[in-house]
């Protein structure tokens, strides 16, 4: 037994040592092979070296952008935006609609409908679908009559140059240029002063994150400045432009000094009713350069902010260009509600309701300024708004034609985001004036559940729009003539026919014998020496009367005007 074990140990040992001198041998061979594969050829001069090149210098986030080359800077940034997209993607082809417009000239919106349907159904051209679809929605507009439809079919006959030259030029000019530029304005003693800020104005330029926020929550649909054509959508798509951005924004920040660049404009004109050749019915629409939009918006947070922290702004009367306030329907329900409560509850009631003469374009420059000091803006901030006002120019233009650049002299920058908190400043100062317990009272009050009179509502406003309101015809005739003492030391003109008065009032007549006399005494009474606001009245004259031993109103409504 042993012997046998030990002769089939033998016979392992000797085929695993068979089997390892194979595999060694094999093993040889293989790196035989090998090497003969590896042996290096000889050099040919046809052979192909790689080009290396040499190492460049990254940029660095911060550029350091000096004061004196800003306007380099700016140009800069123009020139190989408009290059780059204009090489790449060709130019906009103001014609491409010529052959369309002779096509459809002369068809009818139910045969524009038909074609619409048909060119979608076999997948027509994208253009011609487009134009058919606009033309269609011209048509069904309510607001094109047939006098928009001769203007616009004998636009071709008109001489642009010459009516700009006489009519537009002329009225614009004079519309824009500066009524006694150097007249000072200074805040009367009857507008309470603010205290000092307890918060400090942040002086900071603003940051990339700042900007980016800023672009960011700007519309992508904005139409460019024709001046640069540069689109937000360029800055909202690239990191590289806002961090360029970002620099030139820090340099004028700190010289104080908006760059010339920016403070050129173009205005485009919209109609809006009656004749083409008044240049007074025409809506301007200013287009100011995208970068200069995201420094006014930098520039009105901080400004914002600044009087938001430290209450020196009132959100309860105004409510007009407010973030984040729905001022339209908040005032709008609050007028309904007392109206209906006065209704119900068979109160007197009386609100006025007042418009301003180009309210916007009449505020003048050193009022702007004088007000800013008003609120501790401080004087860096004051002389780069400065800055911005003096010797902004815009040039109003047309598809194929355009004028001279006028410089802006009065008025807010139309189309620039700092203009609405610029606008609600100066309102700022009689609303707090207004907002006294003396004035406060002269509204109209609410009652609570256990009928205590509390938070009279007296004055409602939204940008230059402003409500009246009060319970008896003097209280109401005490706030116009406020209200008219401050527009004369603003500069500000009450536009009469476009103000109305309206009200309630409970009488006591008989149903049948109305005695129209006694709504003759329910008008305001001419304001002496300032403005007349009786030009249009609404009177509610509710009547009671005795039937079946019932109490039975009667509201009955009697508008009579009094035109001058």
């Amino acid at each position: 037994m042993h012997q046998r074990s030990c002769k089939v140990i033998d016979d392992v040992e000797e085929e695993l040592q068979q089997q390892m001198t194979d595999a060694l041998n094999e093993q040889i061979c293989d790196d035989n092979v090998q090497s003969a594969e590896d042996a290096v050829p000889s050099l040919n001069a046809q052979e192909i070296y790689p080009d290396l090149k040499k190492g460049i210098k990254l940029p660095n986030r911060h550029y350091n952008v000096t004061t004196q080359e800003i306007k380099k800077c700016i140009n800069t940034m123009a020139t190989v935006i408009y290059n780059y997209f204009s090489d790449n993607y060709g130019f906009v082809d103001a014609n491409n609609n010529n052959e369309f417009e002779s096509k459809y000239k002369s068809c009818s919106a139910k045969e524009l409908k038909k074609v619409l349907k048909n060119l979608k159904c076999k997948n027509g051209d994208l253009k011609e679908i487009k134009f058919v679809a606009k033309k269609l929605r011209c048509l069904l507009s309510k607001n094109n009559t047939d006098l928009q439809h001769a203007d616009v079919n004998a636009s071709d006959n008109i001489d642009h140059d010459k009516l700009f030259n006489n009519n537009f030029w002329a009225y614009f000019t004079k519309t824009l240029s500066a009524v006694i530029p150097n007249k000072t304005f200074s805040i009367p003693s009857w507008i309470p002063k603010f205290n000092s800020p307890t918060t400090p104005f942040n002086l900071d330029p603003p940051t990339y994150n700042e900007i980016t926020n800023v672009i960011r929550k700007m519309k992508p649909s904005g139409s460019p400045c024709p001046l640069d054509q540069i689109s937000v959508i360029c800055l909202k798509r690239c990191p590289y432009l806002r961090t360029y951005l970002t620099e030139i924004i820090h340099a004028a920040w700190s010289s104080g000094i908006v760059p010339s660049e920016w403070k050129k404009a173009c205005t485009i004109l919209i109609h809006k009713k009656d004749e083409t050749d008044n240049p007074a019915n025409f809506r301007p629409i200013t287009l100011e350069s995208v970068p200069l939009k995201v420094f006014t918006s930098c520039l009105r947070n901080k400004i914002f902010a600044f009087l938001s922290e430290n209450n020196y702004i009132e959100h309860d009367i105004q409510k007009g260009f407010t973030p984040n306030v729905a001022g339209t329907v908040e005032h709008t329900a609050h007028r309904a509600h007392i109206i209906n409560t006065a209704r119900i509850k068979q109160r007197s009631l009386v609100i006025t309701l007042l418009d301003l003469k180009n309210a916007f374009g009449e505020l003048h420059h050193n009022l702007i300024y004088k007000v800013l000091q008003y609120h501790h803006i401080p004087d860096s901030i004051n002389e780069l708004i400065r800055s911005l006002y003096t010797n902004f120019q815009t040039s109003i233009i047309t598809e194929k034609f355009s004028t001279p650049f006028i410089t802006v002299g009065r008025g807010v920058l139309q189309g620039d985001c700092l203009s609405p908190l610029l606008f609600n400043m100066p309102f700022n100062t009689f609303v707090q004036h207004i907002k006294s317990e003396s004035f406060l009272q002269l509204g109209f009050w609410k009652f609570n559940k256990t009928g205590i009179p509390c938070n009279p509502i007296h004055w409602f406003q939204f940008a230059d729009d402003a409500a009246v309101i009060s319970s008896q015809e003097k209280e109401n005739q005490i706030l116009l003539n406020r209200f008219s003492v401050w527009c004369q030391l603003a500069n500000m003109i009450i536009r009469v026919d476009k103000c109305s008065t309206f009200g309630i009032k409970k009488h006591h007549l008989n149903l049948f014998n109305i005695n129209l006399n006694c709504l003759l005494a329910t008008y305001l009474s001419p304001v002496p020496k300032l403005v007349n606001l009786s030009a249009t009245l609404v009177v509610i004259l509710i009547t009671t009367c005795q039937m079946k031993n019932t109490n039975r109103i009667y509201v009955t409504c009697l508008i009579i005007s009094y035109l001058k």
